[in-house]
């Protein structure tokens, strides 16, 4: 396995260890919601899970090297997940994940999914570790979701997604999380350019991105950004790509797309992590924003 796919799949694995030790919290209003994150973990890493000191202690030790990332972790899955529900309800026929990684909504909503066609996208060597977990928690693959293998830095949608099924005429939610701040805005207006070109009105995409500002390094708008830039560099992961939150509708119209709802870490920590008693569980990153947006018209690019 080469050096990119090891980090991918570390990475992927990081991030469900995230949403893994939040589901064990015991207030629900602050509870992730995502409980089969563990279950795409390795033995050794389940088996800490089980050890509420070692659980308090890993939250500890690496919050201090990514300030807000485990309240980040929530905020994000429980506001991707209302929008993900939402989508479902407004009558999406086709749901796209983009950089799947351990993303269990195919699982955890197939209740709902069961008229819905469901694309994985991720790097191969993720994708099919993922795929022996869940033969191993359900005895087979899904008939719903189909996975879809891609190089992000060698192939486009456009050479996957038609060939897996991808019907451009149905009303699509596309899913892109955890991804954006690491490609370069031309790969972004490549994504968001297929999205506008090949999904009908009223097609959606939630994503997260950074602030642009944040890039630049700590700054009192921004504290601990320097830690992610520095830890995330030295990950092989850095942070090359941002939007200004002040203007995400005005890059977003600019490609084929209208803003249906953009969040920021206050109304995070207000929505999703004040405990039932009023107080706050942790912070979140600043610099990270959410935003959902409905496609209009197709991409001029």
């Amino acid at each position: 396995m080469n050096q990119t796919k090891t980090r991918a799949d570390r990475t992927a694995e990081g991030v469900a260890m995230w949403r893994a030790i939040g589901a064990k919290e015991s207030d629900a209003r602050v509870r992730n919601p995502d409980f089969m994150a563990a279950g795409f973990l390795s033995p050794v890493s389940r088996a800490l899970l089980t050890v509420s000191p070692l659980r308090s202690w890993m939250t500890s030790y690496y919050g201090n090297k990514l300030p807000g990332a485990y309240g980040y972790a929530t905020a994000r899955t429980l506001h991707l997940d209302a929008i993900f529900a939402r989508a479902l309800d407004e009558g999406a026929e086709q749901v796209v994940l983009l950089g799947a990684g351990y993303d269990s909504r195919a699982y955890r909503f197939r209740e709902r999914l069961s008229k819905v066609r469901l694309f994985e996208l991720d790097l191969q060597a993720t994708q099919e570790r993922k795929k022996k977990r869940i033969k191993t928690l359900f005895g087979g693959l899904p008939e719903w979701v189909t996975y879809v293998p891609i190089n992000f830095d060698a192939q486009r949608l456009e050479d996957v997604l038609p060939a897996a099924g991808f019907d451009r005429t149905k009303r699509t939610f596309f899913l892109w999380e955890g991804v954006s701040m690491y490609l370069t805005e031309e790969a972004i207006d490549q994504t968001l350019g297929f999205v506008a070109r090949n999904s009908p009105p009223k097609s959606s995409i939630a994503f997260d991105f950074v602030d642009q500002g944040a890039l630049k390094g700590n700054s009192p708008r921004h504290p601990g950004v320097q830690q992610w830039i520095d830890v995330l560099t030295e990950l092989g992961h850095p942070m090359t790509f941002g939007i200004d939150e002040n203007a995400t509708d005005v890059f977003l119209r600019k490609r084929g797309f209208e803003v249906v709802s953009q969040i920021g870490s206050a109304e995070m920590e207000r929505k999703y992590l004040t405990k039932s008693d009023g107080a706050l569980l942790c912070r979140t990153s600043s610099f990270l924003c959410i935003v959902h947006a409905q496609v209009t018209a197709p991409s001029p690019a």
